[in-house]
């Protein structure tokens, strides 16, 4: 039983410390998916392109902060949305918003996307 003990915890420990570590990185990207869904919601829901950065920034930094990110991991994301078709709030048109976070000490990056179309009513 000493053997199997001496032999087993070397080799189950690096086991151990990768499923912590994707599981850390998986929990991140899933609050990340949302994170730029909820964004992209916000900007096909208002009446023009400056008035739908600005609802689309407060979404990203209150929810940001209710998801639990670190101030650095905020202060690090990168959003940019691109359109179909222009003008890029015509009926119909899908707005593409995609995420990017930097890591921060892990030198590792997340990025994630989502879409949206704007309503034909509005």
């Amino acid at each position: 039983m000493v053997e199997f003990v001496l032999l087993a915890v070397p080799l189950f420990l690096p086991l151990i410390v990768f499923v912590s570590q994707f599981s850390e990185l998986s929990a991140i990207e899933i609050s990340s998916r949302t994170l730029v869904r909820e964004a992209v919601r916000a900007y096909v829901s208002a009446i023009d392109e400056s008035d739908a950065r600005m609802r689309a920034g407060l979404v990203l930094d209150y929810a940001a902060r209710r998801l639990g990110f670190s101030e650095m991991e905020i202060s690090n994301m990168q959003i940019s949305y691109s359109c179909s078709a222009e003008p890029c709030f015509s009926a119909g048109t899908r707005v593409r918003a995609t995420l990017r976070i930097m890591l921060p000490g892990e030198n590792r990056r997340v990025q994630v996307s989502a879409q949206e179309f704007v309503s034909p009513w509005q």
